[in-house]
């Protein structure tokens, strides 16, 4: 009985350890995914390369071409070189409206005769100011 539990427990450990092994040789889901990612990563790079570093067609029927970056670069920096800055001049600030003409008081002729012509100091009915 002693003897079949020593086999016993050999046959277990060397069946884990071909196991163990097996497993470590077979690469998981996450590895395979990471390298398809680095791959994209990679395609995508020279692609961007590529583009910054030749000539290229963006839209042939509008005539619109794609330069190199370094060249875009100098362009850009000789455009800038050859405008030389200026004086803004003198800001003026907007004009402030006009004052609308206010209507003059009519005469006190086209008053009807009933009526009582205002003061000319705008007193208030019952002598308050």
């Amino acid at each position: 009985m002693i003897i079949t539990g020593l086999v016993m427990i050999l046959l277990f450990c060397g069946f884990a350890t071909f196991l163990v092994s097996q497993g470590q040789s077979i690469s998981n889901v996450e590895e395979v995914h990471a390298q398809t990612r680095l791959k994209n990563l990679a395609d995508l790079n020279s692609e961007n390369q590529k583009v910054l570093t030749q000539y290229h067609w963006v839209d042939k029927s509008k005539g619109t071409v794609g330069v190199p970056i370094d060249r875009a670069m100098d362009l850009v920096l000789a455009e800038l070189q050859s405008n030389k800055p200026h004086s803004a001049g003198p800001i003026n600030p907007p004009t402030p409206p006009q004052p609308q003409p206010t209507a003059s008081p009519k005469p006190a002729a086209s008053q009807p005769q009933g009526s009582p012509t205002p003061s000319p100091n705008n007193q208030k009915p019952g002598g308050q100011q």
